[in-house]
């Protein structure tokens, strides 16, 4: 007799997975194994490659979608106001104790070395630190002058080289850029004109700046939802606001681990995962993560124990950078991760669910399902949902089995993929009966359900004079 596979809280992986696409994996057939692999969210790196390029990339990934039946989302990566060196032949070999000029134009008559910056007013900002970090501290320089003709002398820590359009951070400086450029708005533009399901906000300081894209979104119609990046300074410090207004959230570990003392990253990305979760706001730990994976097929143990300390804390997804972007070995990075993460949950599921704060009526319905479902050994909780709130109120309480959201359409459905624990399907909504067995039959032939099981729904059912109720019930399939 054939045994019944169904899914239980060890059988599955709940914490969702971001790739960045880029020379290592874009073709369609590399796409295709990174899904399968366990790639939820395609990143787009607006920093990086032309828009013609991010278009041949989106239409093979929404063709595998309708191919294979995954609902892969897209998310476009801002570049954000940022500092970069200039353009050189040759990197420019720089030793231990060796001055340094930089300076946003070329200076003929100078003896020392000079890196070009791509800012005007960078000796305006230097003031406001005692260090320059090229690429998140690959190399750091201690500043000694600050000259009347706007370039800036620094001494280098350490050996050191330096490339084209390396990334330069002024830590804790207040950047006199605006975070969201001219660049950035054709960038924003182009998103929505693509239909792309997120846009990662790089650079952020304050709500204000998330709002104003809002609005721009709002104008053109588009239901493209906003991921903040953390990783200033400023960001931290208005983090309650900032979540406030952002659909999801991104703790951008690398710049942000050069703008603060590295040794606060950990407690700030704490503190980050735990607003979150008590907002019930979608939440992604990146950079870094399986950084020696770009080179090797195999990740360090520290980098195994970082991503599953994400996991145990409660992040939403885990995102590979140039894991899968430039690396060697992207198929086996996403594989690697998945096997962490599933690996973890399977560990912290031996466990009494931590308490999470229920701030209205809504909240308690969803908690109250979630205890339900692990009370009564459900093998799944299937909710009901137009706009995807149900199902984010039901997530936050993390419970160690699948979410089965059931929405009308696809966009929504490609929407709830950065949640945890959620398998998101695109089901016909009729009456309330008729829904839920639409559901139950797009589940059984996905193979998340079986006859026989039982699960708890989250749905709406009729009550005499007054229209729809919505339940809580135990069914058997």
């Amino acid at each position: 007799m054939k045994t019944k596979t169904c899914y239980t809280p060890l059988a599955m992986r709940l914490t969702k997975i971001v790739c960045t696409i880029g020379p290592a994996c874009r073709s369609a057939q590399t796409l295709k194994a990174l899904c399968d692999a366990g790639m939820t969210v395609a990143r787009l790196n607006l920093s990086h490659g032309t828009q013609d390029d991010c278009k041949t990339i989106i239409e093979d990934i929404r063709k595998i979608n309708q191919d294979y039946g995954y609902a892969v989302a897209i998310m476009f990566d801002t570049k954000g106001a940022e500092i970069r060196t200039g353009v050189v032949q040759y990197p420019i070999e720089i030793t231990k104790g060796q001055e340094v000029v930089f300076s946003p134009h070329p200076l003929d008559n100078e003896e020392r070395t000079v890196i070009t910056v791509n800012y005007d007013r960078f000796y305006a900002d230097v003031p406001e630190t005692d260090r320059i970090l090229i690429d998140n501290g690959e190399m750091a320089l201690d500043i000694v002058d600050i000259r009347a003709d706007g370039s800036v002398v620094a001494r280098s820590q350490d050996d050191g080289s330096i490339g084209s359009r390396r990334h330069i951070n002024l830590p804790g400086a207040d950047i006199d850029l605006p975070s969201i450029t001219e660049k950035d708005w054709e960038d924003i533009a182009f998103t929505c004109e693509q239909k792309a399901d997120f846009v990662a906000l790089s650079f952020i300081r304050n709500a204000g700046e998330v709002q104003s894209v809002r609005t721009f979104l709002e104008e053109r119609g588009s239901p493209m939802q906003i991921i903040t990046k953390v990783e200033t300074r400023q960001a931290v410090e208005n983090i309650a606001e900032i979540i406030d207004v952002s659909d999801a959230i991104m703790v951008a570990r690398g710049d942000l681990g050069a703008d603060l003392p590295f040794e606060e990253l950990p407690i700030i990305q704490d503190d980050i995962v735990l607003r979150c979760r008590d907002r019930g706001t979608p939440v992604i730990v990146a950079t870094h993560m399986l950084e020696s994976m770009t080179e090797h097929p195999m990740p360090t143990r520290a980098e195994v124990t970082d991503v599953a300390y994400a996991v145990m804390t409660g992040a939403d997804a885990t995102m590979l950078s140039g894991e899968t972007a430039s690396g060697k070995f992207p198929i086996r990075a996403v594989e690697a991760m998945a096997r962490i993460q599933q690996r973890t949950e399977e560990h912290i599921a031996r466990f009494s669910r931590r308490a999470e704060p229920v701030h209205d009526e809504r909240e308690g319905r969803s908690e109250a399902a979630v205890s339900l479902a692990q009370a009564s050994k459900a093998v799944a909780i299937v909710a009901f949902t137009k706009t995807g709130r149900t199902v984010l109120e039901i997530s936050k309480f993390r419970p160690s089995l699948p979410i089965i959201a059931c929405t009308n359409t696809p966009e929504r459905q490609r929407s709830l993929q950065l949640a945890y624990g959620v398998l998101p399907l695109c089901v016909p909504f009729a009456d309330p009966e008729t829904t839920v067995q639409n559901g139950f039959s797009c589940a059984k032939e996905r193979g998340f359900l079986h006859d026989g099981d039982s699960v708890v729904i989250l749905s709406d059912i009729p009550i005499s004079d007054s229209g729809f109720a919505p339940s809580v019930q135990v069914r058997t399939l």
